[in-house]
């Protein structure tokens, strides 16, 4: 059979012969070459075929994609903030707190440096979808009072906090002291989220003499109408969360089984505590601000060990030197960090004489129970003093001072906190008196004369 791209015998032989040389017999050559490796299209195809199945069978496909899981810290703790309303005088409602003492608690946290998250984000954790900071913050606010708009929504928006607010639908634009619809979507444009605090605010967990289908027919509307109410109002703003804030913290099994069943996420009580990755999602508590006491304010930002800024938390810390000697820490306080003392009214102590410079005017001191308090600062000894009033109520006490000095241009802020032994004093009634001025070179505590008890 004879092949196309032979050239004929005789023409071959004819060219060969009329070349007289080699430089006249390579365009020849050259034209000869094409022709014997010319392929048509339909062979050249066949052939990239055959080269690929030969590497497709000489190297392995690659492997499938590893799905990677999302690391999530199951030591995670959340305080949750939960405000009512919101005045620029003084009320005798302690629901109501000024607007200027909730800005001061707002610079309070971002004092301390302990990140606020939406309430997406909290459930993306607890789902184990996203993780949240060791330590985090969550801001509520009940009701939807005008206020909420007026004067807290600025707020929020001036330190850039995310906030939640829990409506209940029978005060939604109805006048007087409520939010309008067009109020609300402006709280959702301006980082709120959207959630449900029931139709008509009453109290869930009693049955107020309701058979039990009757009691449960009216939870299902409580719980479901709120939300779907929610959802058809101010669900295209994409600020509309399901999850439920339980009015006057009032539940019981019935209550709890309900908000699971139709659909809620979460469930948040009025109890003071930390939420942790064991908490039951229908049972998380709330730490409830009141405007005359901030006494939950405090415990909400003390995680345990006090929260500082990454500079104040080395000023109470022990280091070593470039010989490995161990430093004592350069701020020392009393009562130490961490520790248990008998006193309920011991006096709280920080020496600030290794530090130069320290600013009188900048010193600010805070504990937990009493807010801000009226400390002694003496410059000729760096000594920071407060001596407890009256006996503390809480089991652990956490403390704060902030100030300035010449090391640092900004602000530090160092946190600590110490426990209660209230036994102990209940036992050894001796001393009612506060404890007298000690020396604070010593690291652990001193033994406390035990303070009489009282009734509390």
């Amino acid at each position: 059979m004879k092949s196309r791209n032979i050239l004929p015998l005789t023409a071959l032989l004819t060219g060969l012969l009329s070349l007289s040389s080699c430089e006249k017999a390579q365009p020849f050559l050259d034209k000869m070459g094409e022709a014997l490796n010319r392929e048509t299209p339909e062979e050249k195809a066949r052939k990239k075929v055959d080269i690929e199945e030969k590497l497709a069978e000489a190297i392995p496909p690659p492997p499938e994609p590893v799905k990677m899981e999302p690391v999530i810290n199951k030591e995670a703790r959340v305080s949750v903030l939960g405000y009512h309303d919101f005045t620029e005088g003084v009320s005798k409602n302690d629901m109501i707190i000024n607007v200027d003492t909730f800005r001061e608690q707002m610079q309070a946290i971002k004092d301390s440096e302990i990140p606020v998250i939406t309430m997406q984000q909290f459930l993306d954790w607890r789902a184990g979808k996203k993780d949240i900071p060791p330590e985090a913050l969550m801001i509520t606010i009940d009701d939807g009072w005008k206020a909420t708009h007026n004067l807290a929504m600025g707020v929020m928006k001036e330190y850039e906090f995310p906030f939640t607010v829990f409506l209940y639908k029978n005060y939604v634009g109805v006048g007087g002291k409520s939010m309008t619809y067009e109020e609300i979507r402006e709280i959702a444009r301006n980082g709120g989220t959207i959630c449900s605090h029931s139709v008509s605010h009453g109290f869930m967990g009693k049955k107020g003499g309701r058979s039990q289908a009757n009691y449960e027919e009216w939870l299902k509307t409580e719980l479901v109408d709120s939300h779907v109410f929610l959802e058809e109002n101010f669900g295209d703003t994409k600020a509309v969360v399901k999850t439920f804030a339980y009015p006057y913290g009032s539940l019981n099994d019935d209550v709890l089984r309900l908000t699971e069943k139709y659909g809620y996420a979460a469930g948040f009580t009025v109890n003071g505590e930390k939420v942790t990755w064991e908490t039951p999602m229908m049972k998380l508590g709330r730490y409830i601000v009141h405007g005359k006491k901030i006494a939950n304010f405090e415990p909400a930002l003390n995680f345990g060990t006090g929260r500082v800024t990454s500079s104040g938390r080395k000023l109470i810390t022990e280091s070593r030197g470039e010989d490995g000697e161990k430093l004592p820490p350069l701020i020392t306080l009393y009562p130490p960090k961490e520790s248990t003392i008998k006193s309920r009214m011991p006096k709280i102590e920080a020496d600030l004489s290794k530090l130069a410079g320290v600013q009188a005017d900048s010193i600010s001191m805070r504990v937990a129970g009493f807010g801000r308090v009226p400390h002694i600062y003496d410059p000729a000894t760096g000594m920071v003093t407060f001596q407890v009033p009256q006996r503390i109520r809480l089991e652990e006490c956490g403390v704060q001072l902030s100030f300035r000095h010449a090391g640092n241009r900004n602000s530090e802020t160092i946190g600590w906190s110490f426990k209660i032994d209230k036994v102990a004093e209940y036992f050894n009634p001796e001393n009612s008196e506060p404890r007298k001025p000690r020396e604070l070179s010593a690291v652990e505590p001193k033994e406390e004369a035990p303070v009489a008890a009282d009734d509390n």
